[in-house]
């Protein structure tokens, strides 16, 4: 058949399904009871072939219709009230993989039954907004079975039901409500196509691409969504010199994304975004999986005016660019290091809010003098913590044990940081006044800094949160540390124990294991050497260790560049980061 007379033949026998079966109400079916249910109740089946849930002659009869129940109906109410918006799911298989000519090209379409008034009172209409495709595609990809979610938002009237046409045998194998998701996902066996309440039409992909503009409606207003993009697993991700990339465009910025061995999963949050509403688009397809727009959980919406108990999960390159007044509190905004789970980022408003949370713990965990102890208000508004902070969950657990044993008066912005804490199980309330690690730690810098050094902080507190939480990664430090030339790991143990505003415990093994790996891996593999040297040479650093100062002039700081480049390389291998590099993203 000719080509051109098929695709006529398309357009006009989908405007006769839609068109025809806009015309036709409740009263002229056979209602009957439905293989297909939800919440322990079967779907009205409003036809013969509806209570068979399968079109296996299509020429003769194309079309399912199903009625939800009053019970059903109530339910969905409530779930868009509580959601902001459900998606109804359709797991769909074709019965017969053949395809003559004439169904190649004809439609499917899926989409939500509407009460339409009648003289009976109870009538239902296909909306005009479905879902719709051809089977050509699918005769392409040699799919069989594919799942189809259509949305309905607040503003949108609660559909009475669904429909299912189809030129070709096949039959609907479940249907579910399912939180609202935007977009299509590729990565399993069965491909996942997601529409918004507009509908749309399944093509095949020419690239990797999703439209989020218009889709707002669908989601909790005061709670941004986040887009989870899916990967093909990669062996061979480059060099950490040249390491590969995938550049995508969103919101008006060019994101760049390093490909890493282990995680194939990456989340974009719509609050990093001044433009969270616009369309993602990947520059290459071939690599790109799956794009799929779904709601955060509802509890990262919660909080008090000072911030968020629960983190967003995103890459650290996204922090940076995140714009301020997307905060969910004063005080703070809260992460969680995709890539390393369980490792929470404080972003502090300034020095001196981030004072207040962590300089006591500060002086309680590290400080030459003070390890074990809880200073007074006093002595902290007149002695500085640090501008960027790391701690591990025992070293917590053992600041709050002690406050609570000994009654010490916390103020509110420490008393804040523990139930955030407690909530996300990095401590453990014992029940006695008393609290135990749990998994995970903290790291915290603050506005602020200046961007340059914000990276720095970033880069330098984040391997303390990988140092904290992996064991292998300790593992690999410490083969290190213990080879380490001697005179060198000298020095650096003395600048760190006489330097103001360091003062670091040095009979802390390992503190200083830690601080060594973190002080080699805050910057770049070719500026190790540079900035040891320049340690090197500082006056006051020469007044005190002139013999071990001019070793490591001498040397060139050459122990800490081996050093590194032995730390770098396996923080690629395992991670695809890389020494003063600790995100995947970058934003332009």
């Amino acid at each position: 058949m000719n080509r051109r007379i098929i695709e006529a033949l398309f357009l006009v026998f989908s405007c006769i399904l839609f068109l025809g079966a806009s015309f036709f109400i409740t009263d002229r079916f056979i209602a009957s009871s439905s293989p297909l249910g939800m919440n322990g109740e079967r779907f009205v089946a409003m036809n013969a072939q509806s209570a068979k849930g399968k079109i296996t002659k299509p020429d003769k009869n194309s079309s399912l219709y199903y009625r939800f129940t009053a019970n059903q109906k109530v339910h969905l109410k409530q779930e868009v009230k509580s959601n902001g918006g459900i998606s109804l799911v359709a797991d769909i298989k074709t019965i017969d993989g053949k395809y003559d000519e004439f169904a190649k090209v004809l439609p499917f379409q899926f989409g939500f039954l509407y009460d339409k008034s009648s003289s009976s009172g109870d009538a239902v209409a296909p909306s005009s907004n479905f879902v719709s495709g051809d089977y050509l595609m699918f005769d392409r990809t040699g799919i069989s079975s594919f799942r189809i979610s259509i949305s309905v938002g607040t503003d949108d009237v609660v559909p009475a039901g669904f429909f299912l046409h189809s030129a070709h045998p096949c039959q609907i194998e479940e249907v579910s409500f399912e939180h609202v998701m935007v977009g299509w996902d590729f990565s399993g066996p069965v491909p996942l196509y997601a529409f918004s309440d507009r509908g749309g039409t399944i093509d095949i992909l020419e690239g990797a691409s999703a439209d989020f503009t218009d889709v707002e409606k669908l989601f909790n207003r005061t709670l941004l969504p986040k887009i989870t993009v899916k990967f093909a697993p990669a062996d061979d991700i480059g060099t950490w010199q040249k390491q590969k990339t995938l550049v995508a465009h969103y919101g008006g910025e060019e994101i760049s994304i390093r490909r890493n061995k282990k995680n194939n999963v990456m989340t974009l949050q719509l609050a990093a975004f001044s433009k969270p509403w616009d369309r993602l688009v990947f520059d290459s397809s071939d690599q790109v999986q799956a794009i799929l727009l779904e709601a955060n959980e509802p509890k990262l919406g919660g909080g008090t005016d000072a911030g968020a108990v629960y983190p967003f999960v995103t890459d650290l390159g996204m922090i940076m660019g995140w714009p301020r007044n997307s905060w969910r509190g004063q005080d703070y905004e809260l992460f969680e290091w995709e890539e390393v789970p369980h490792v929470l980022f404080f972003d502090f408003a300034n020095y001196k809010v981030q004072g207040d949370y962590l300089t006591r713990l500060a002086y309680f965990a590290e400080k030459t003098g003070y390890r074990g102890t809880l200073v007074s208000d006093e002595f902290i508004k007149d002695h500085h913590g640090y501008n960027a902070h790391d701690y591990k969950a025992k070293d917590m657990a053992a600041f709050y044990t002690e406050a609570s044993l000994q009654e010490f008066p916390l103020n509110e912005s420490e008393l804040r940081l523990r139930d955030i804490l407690i909530a996300n199980g990095i401590i453990l309330d014992a029940g006695n006044g008393t609290y135990t690690p749990g998994v995970g730690a903290i790291v915290s810098f603050a506005q602020e800094s200046a961007h340059y050094l914000r990276w720095q902080f970033m880069a330098h507190e984040s391997w303390h949160g990988i140092y904290f939480t992996s064991p292998e990664f300790r593992a690999e430090v410490d083969r290190v540390y213990n080879s380490f030339d001697r005179k060198s790991l000298e020095f650096i143990q003395v600048f760190w124990e006489t330097q103001p505003g360091l003062n670091y415990d040095r009979t802390d093994d390992y503190l200083m294991r830690n601080e060594l790996m973190a002080y080699i891996m805050q910057q770049s593999l070719s500026r190790v050497g540079q900035y040891f040297v320049g340690l090197a040479q500082r006056d006051s650093v020469r007044q005190i260790e002139g013999d071990l100062a001019a070793y490591i002039r001498n040397t060139g700081a050459s122990a800490f560049i081996d050093a590194g480049g032995e730390l770098n390389q396996w923080a690629f291998d395992n991670y695809g980061f890389a020494a003063g590099r600790v995100n995947l993203i970058y934003r332009e």
